[in-house]
């Protein structure tokens, strides 16, 4: 049997996501699992996430809490992150056959390098980084050509209950939120032998 997907539902705006990324890379490897990362914007669902508008309390104290939980660390930006030309621009990478290089990409910049990724110019460089087109993928972009698959993504989203982002399907269950690593890794291993029809221990 190949490896089994998970799909993700994710933001680049969203800190938590980027925590995800970050026990998801490793655990992908040692569980060998695929995750599949389905960009949403958080803008669409809450007026409260709209880029420019300050990071609040309750959002501050929930990473701050997940932080301490899985030893992940990162600081927040002040003010929610403008993703939309990201996430459009990782559909675009998908398209190209390099997501995981550009994502990646994406996910570090933001959070580690502080790059803005609202930015097209700066996306565009990303791109022929991981060597796309570079004048193809800001036409594209600028057409804005990927956002209905934004759409439908969150559409999905909507359609599991995933009112949360990351959200990862096990199956028809929503999983919302990131826990530690080892939780992580137990909760995933389980769905996985199930699905492999391994016997439960």
């Amino acid at each position: 049997m190949g490896r089994i997907v998970v799909p993700i539902y994710f933001d680049y705006a969203s800190t938590l996501c980027y925590i995800a990324w970050r026990i998801v890379r490793e655990l992908q490897l040692e569980l060998a699992f695929e995750p599949l990362w389905k960009g949403v914007p958080i803008q669409w669902r809450s007026p409260f996430s709209r880029p420019g508008q300050v990071l609040g309390a309750v959002e501050q104290a929930k990473i701050a809490a997940v932080v301490a939980e899985t030893g992940v660390q990162v600081t927040p930006p002040a003010h929610w992150i403008d993703s939309l030309n990201a996430l459009m621009a990782s559909e675009l990478a998908r398209q190209a056959g390099v997501f995981d290089s550009f994502h990646n990409a994406v996910f570090h910049g933001t959070f580690d390098l502080g790059l803005d990724i609202s930015s097209p110019i700066q996306l565009a460089k990303l791109a022929a980084q991981t060597g796309m087109d570079e004048a193809a993928f800001r036409q594209a972009l600028e057409n804005r050509v990927m956002e209905p698959q934004l759409r439908k993504n969150k559409l999905e989203a909507d359609r599991f209950s995933a009112v949360g982002y990351p959200t990862f399907m096990l199956g028809e269950f929503p999983l919302i939120g990131i826990q530690s690593k080892g939780t992580m890794r137990s909760v995933l291993a389980r769905f996985l032998a199930q699905r492999r029809g391994e016997p439960q221990g």
